[in-house]
């Protein structure tokens, strides 16, 4: 979402910013990783030049649905210049916090990885090696010691992949008498796009309301990250995003200490709910629709 910052995913890996052909087939001179699925691995290098085009290997095969380019990914990863050091991994803690995957649209990252990535099943372990100009093209990025002209690797171990027609339950169980007693209005099918509108002279909320329009049957959602379509308003009317119409589901923190999302918490997956959002500094009340998709 663009106007409130507490609803916009969370900004991840600061190495894997946005820059900017197809993958080959593996070559022999590829390097090889260590470890299993989920484990932390070490990269080998051949006495070799790297590939001079986007390469990927799949070092173990998932049976998950297939990655599209324009997929939500959840991913556990390893990055490294060709024959030189580590500059990020999600699989050591940061700081004080645990281990967290990267959780974020393939589209924000550097170009090789949408590309070498498009057709692995979920539950794949993947090797990636990225030619500068699928990388971070000729200016590199200096703060992860990437030059332009280095080739970068990266094993990643695809934990989900959320293409932009997942939805929540279409046969989950609406609940009329809660749709009933809240302003702002939800319209669409379960199952597909929602979109929400505030009729004129609506009192604005004074704290953040949650609502349970259609109840799913999935797990009730815990403290964590949550894969969810939404679209929004303000009380004037203007629209402050949709998921539906970016193409990609996003992912919010659900947390005791963020009011926004709060509510949530208990409130079955495929469920789809009213968030109404007061109004705060120079941010103006806002009415959410959001579809609960799945918890990684």
């Amino acid at each position: 979402m663009r106007r409130r910052p507490v609803l916009a995913s969370t900004v991840l890996a600061a190495a894997l910013v946005l820059a900017g052909c197809g993958a080959s087939e593996p070559e022999s001179s590829l390097p090889t990783a260590s470890g299993e699925f989920g484990d932390k691995p070490e990269i080998t290098f051949p006495d070799a030049e790297p590939p001079a085009e986007l390469t990927t290997d799949v070092i173990s095969e998932g049976d998950g649905p297939e990655v599209t380019e324009t997929d939500l990914i959840v991913a556990d990863y390893l990055g490294q210049v060709w024959d030189g050091e580590v500059f990020d991994n999600s699989y050591d803690p940061k700081g004080e916090a645990e281990p967290q995957p990267l959780t974020i649209s393939l589209g924000q990252l550097v170009p090789g990885w949408a590309k070498g990535l498009a057709g692995v099943k979920v539950g794949s372990r993947v090797l990636l090696s990225l030619p500068p100009e699928e990388g971070y093209g000729e200016e590199g990025n200096e703060q992860a010691g990437i030059e332009g002209t280095d080739t970068i690797v990266f094993v990643v171990d695809v934990l989900g992949s959320y293409s932009a027609d997942a939805s929540a339950e279409a046969d989950a169980e609406p609940d009329a008498a809660a749709a009933a007693s809240v302003a702002p209005q939800v319209t669409g099918e379960l199952g597909s796009e929602a979109t929400v509108t505030v009729p004129a002279g609506s009192p604005e909320p004074t704290e953040v309301v949650t609502t349970v329009l259609a109840e799913g049957t999935g797990e009730p959602v815990a403290e964590g990250q949550l894969i969810a379509q939404y679209s929004g308003v303000d009380w004037a009317g203007s629209s402050i995003g949709s998921s539906w119409e970016d193409g990609t589901p996003q992912a919010f923190p659900v947390s005791p200490d963020e009011p926004t999302f709060a509510g949530l918490v208990g409130v079955p997956l495929g469920s789809r709910v009213l968030l109404q959002i007061p109004s705060a500094e120079a941010s103006p009340a806002i009415a959410v629709v959001i579809d609960l998709i799945d918890q990684p």
